[in-house]
């Protein structure tokens, strides 16, 4: 019997990114407020210039909006990045069972880890998250997530016997 399950997790803003949301917007509005001075200059140009500014506003703003997608496929892990519900991006797939160690997350676990193996797919400060290493082409890579209750009962499915089951609460 195939096995299928797929959980979303937002990411919530942090204070650097709502401050880069509004000094995009304040920058739009002011360079459209420069575009309106110089009207007479540019003419019938202004309003594309002004819907220009606007729509890369948006556009850059959106890039903000993070969202993760935790995917099991018959024991398959793959974690997408989707951006502003736009695209999808495919951040890592891995088989569960090559799982060497997993536990509850918390900053210091990852103190010697190498940045480029380090995905963390949820949000930071989330009490639920877990850090799952597993081995990829000979190298130890880091996943930091945050299972709901019925993703935890997948992911318990395929962990290697070694790696406590009782691990989610």
């Amino acid at each position: 019997m195939d096995t299928f399950f797929e959980q979303i997790v937002s990411i919530r803003k942090s204070g650097k990114k709502i401050a880069a949301v509004i000094a995009i917007w304040l920058l739009a509005v002011l360079l459209c407020g420069m575009v309106f001075l110089l009207s007479g200059i540019l003419g019938g140009l202004m309003f594309l210039l002004i819907a220009g500014i606007l729509y890369g506003a948006y556009k850059l703003s959106g890039t903000l909006n993070v969202e993760y997608e935790y995917i099991i496929t018959n024991g398959t892990m793959d974690v997408d990045k989707i951006v502003n519900k736009q695209s999808r991006q495919r951040i890592l797939s891995f088989d569960i069972s090559k799982t060497t160690r997993m536990e509850s997350y918390n900053d210091g676990l990852l103190a010697g880890a190498d940045s480029k193996n380090i995905v963390i797919a949820c949000n930071r400060t989330d009490p639920n998250a877990y850090l799952l290493v597993y081995e990829k082409n000979g190298k130890q890579m880091n996943l930091v997530f945050s299972p709901n209750e019925k993703m935890q009962s997948v992911v318990a499915k395929y962990l290697p016997k070694f790696i406590s089951n009782s691990l989610f609460k």
